[in-house]
């Protein structure tokens, strides 16, 4: 049975109740104090939200958006850590009021993976694609390759990945998440890809197609 909630919400949604529960102890259990309680729950299972995503229109080549977001650049470079070529680079911005869960792009084995320590600029600026902390996932189908980045922000802190090396995924397939306002990106060889989306574009997290293989 698909949770609609992230796992990861637990402790905040504890740390929560305890908060609430010390205000009724000192200003009692009043409507003020009730309230607020209950609005710091909502907007953080808001934020925690996982919502299981509708593939049924996608084509078999499709590659998928890895995030919910707004595109905010496109652009073509030599990424030579994984694919070892010419890609197609995707960056999503994820606001505070997106759903954070990172999904696979494409279908799969996970045949690299790898974290790297950073700054926490704000997603938005051009140096946090270069310097923030970031986590790397890469995807191998046959001859088919893609790369997925997580990249936290200014608020964003923390990185999860769900997947190691070996894990077999489905594309749409949860991967990680990434606690408040980041930024995804996904490579894909410029050679055989044909993009469809554009910048300013609003996607979602494995709903979206980002382009096919051609």
């Amino acid at each position: 049975m698909h949770i609609p909630v992230d796992k990861r919400s637990v402790g905040g949604m504890v740390a929560i109740l305890l908060l609430t529960l010390a205000l009724c102890v000192f200003f009692g259990a009043t409507v003020l104090v009730l309230a607020i309680g209950v609005c710091l729950l909502a907007v953080h299972g808001c934020f925690f939200r996982d919502p299981m995503p509708r593939t049924a229109s996608h084509g078999q080549a499709s590659v998928v958006a890895p995030a919910q977001g707004k595109v905010v650049e496109i652009s073509r470079v030599l990424e030579d850590d994984y694919l070892h070529e010419p890609a197609i680079r995707i960056g999503i911005f994820l606001s505070v009021f997106d759903v954070h869960v990172t999904r696979s792009s494409w279908g799969g084995t996970v045949k690299y993976l790898r974290y790297v320590p950073g700054e926490f600029f704000n997603a938005l600026l051009e140096r946090s694609a270069r310097e923030n902390e970031s986590n790397w996932i890469g995807l191998e189908d046959g001859a088919r390759k893609v790369l997925i980045r997580q990249i936290t922000g200014a608020i964003a802190r923390r990185i999860f990945w769900d997947v190691e090396i070996g894990s077999q995924v489905q594309r749409s397939e949860k991967i990680g998440m990434i606690c408040y306002g980041s930024r995804v990106e996904c490579y894909v060889p410029e050679r055989n890809f044909r993009i469809h989306v554009k910048l300013g574009d609003k996607v979602k997290a494995g709903q979206t197609v980002l382009g096919e293989w051609l």
